[in-house]
């Protein structure tokens, strides 16, 4: 008879919930989440990658039949197998949809302190003969391709100050591309000063979804994000995204933290859950941040979300912290470079919109005739490869994909640190959801 072994996955992670349960992930296989009582957690302690399936059911106790099915359930998410061949997270051989960010306008209504766009208030906004080469590169490539979804982020600058200029564009781009079988998405990234009726209506109608900025309460993000005349935004910022949820508009709010409103986060944490709207926190880049405060800060609010969660919170689809993908995980922190990349208002294709002004960074132009977007992205400029040793041989290398690679310093994400105290956090507080909901509904 054939000796079977399991194997842990490496990038196992094993930690108690509470006195009777524990969760299990493997760090590289996406949804593998599992909660596991008393006995099955010490089956999986048990497994030393030495020891046979027959001899475990001997030193456990536990019928070989049983435990067999109990390993074989595990093993669909590669938490164990029975051999040592474990997956990860692969690049596809071609990308199945585009996102691009699209700089619409490099004008805006704000001056935020950290803003990054280099020819920021240089220009206007996004000419009506590049908009329209950029419609006729998406139908060439969706069709050459086979590309069935495109998104287009439109930020700037602030877009919705171009809204007219997109008004007319976005119904008719939509109708060219599923002509050629290809759905296309629209989100706006706005700092959400702007919103007439006029807007409102429109975006009801054509289904467009936001993402919006927004760095504390009162005083917190007007600190940051003030008008030119110096003036706050938070009032208006809170009317408006109050003025979309209430109409059922897909929303998400992304808020940068810097020194200057750590210590308002908590407040935030508790407004966004009370507005039950999804939201990321992201660390500033480029920037140095106060790194035990920082910690504290998200210490404190990750536990006011453990209490949201307890009172029907849904935590896992609520909130991200920074590219961390402990659900999805990934081949590499977003799109750039392999499906996506940033489009400048003179139709330039960069890597990433960081890059917008940057003439030393490798581009292509929207005009050119003998590429397709998916040329120009692959031929592109590409960060990607450039990750530490450290990162490759870390169990949360999918998780985290080294961070974003525009600002990696010595092949690393400069919160690695952080990341390794709070993503064993991320998925206890995903595993007491999934606790509560299995009690709830008697599973468990």
């Amino acid at each position: 008879m054939k000796t079977v072994i399991p194997f842990k996955s490496p990038a196992l992670l094993l930690r108690p919930i509470d006195e009777e349960y524990s969760y299990a992930v493997n760090c590289s296989f996406p949804h593998s989440l599992r909660i596991l009582n008393r006995t099955q957690r010490d089956i999986l302690k048990a497994i030393d990658n030495q020891t046979s399936l027959s001899d475990l059911s001997s030193t456990l106790a536990i019928p070989a039949d049983m435990l067999e099915g109990f390993l074989r359930l595990l093993s669909q998410t590669e938490i164990i197998r029975f051999d040592d061949q474990f997956s990860r997270p692969q690049k596809p051989d071609s990308p199945k949809s585009l996102n691009f960010w699209i700089h619409t306008t490099n004008s805006c209504n704000l001056s935020c302190s950290y803003c990054y766009i280099s020819t920021l208030n240089t220009t206007g906004g996004m000419p009506d003969a590049t908009r329209q080469q950029l419609l006729e590169k998406m139908v060439d490539t969706a069709r050459q391709r086979k590309i069935k979804n495109i998104k287009l982020r439109l930020a700037g600058g602030e877009p919705l100050g171009q809204f007219k200029s997109w008004k007319t564009f976005i119904p008719e781009a939509r109708k060219a591309l599923s002509e050629v079988g290809c759905n296309l998405d629209f989100s706006f990234i706005t700092n959400l000063t702007i919103l007439t009726d006029e807007i409102l209506e429109f975006s009801i109608e054509h289904g467009i979804s936001y993402g919006v900025s927004l760095d504390g309460l009162g005083s917190y993000n007007d600190a940051t994000r003030t008008f030119r005349s110096g003036r706050g935004s938070f009032d208006i910022i809170d009317r408006n995204l109050r003025k979309l949820l209430s109409q059922q508009i897909v929303v998400s709010v992304n808020t940068v933290i810097t020194d200057t409103n750590l210590q308002g986060l908590p407040d935030l944490t508790r407004y966004m859950i009370d507005l039950d709207v999804p939201f990321r926190y992201s660390i500033v880049k480029g920037e140095a941040i106060n790194s035990q405060l920082l910690e504290n800060s998200l210490l404190e609010c990750y536990a006011i979300m453990e209490a949201a969660i307890q009172t029907g919170w849904r935590f896992s689809n609520r909130h991200q912290f920074c590219d961390l993908k402990p659900n999805e995980l990934g081949f590499q922190t977003c799109a750039s470079g392999f499906s996506g990349g940033a489009i400048y208002v003179d139709g330039t294709v960069n890597y990433c919109h960081v890059h917008f002004g940057d003439a030393t960074e490798l581009s292509h132009s929207l005009f050119s005739d003998e590429m397709d977007l998916v040329d120009m992205i692959e031929q592109g400029s590409h960060y990607e490869a450039m990750k530490s040793t450290d990162c490759q041989s870390c169990r949360y290398k999918s998780v985290c994909t080294s961070g974003c690679p525009v600002y990696r310093i010595d092949g690393k994400d400069p919160q690695c640190s952080i990341y390794h105290k709070f993503i064993p956090l991320i998925y206890g507080l995903q595993a007491k959801e999934r606790l509560k909901l299995l009690k709830e509904y008697q599973i468990v």
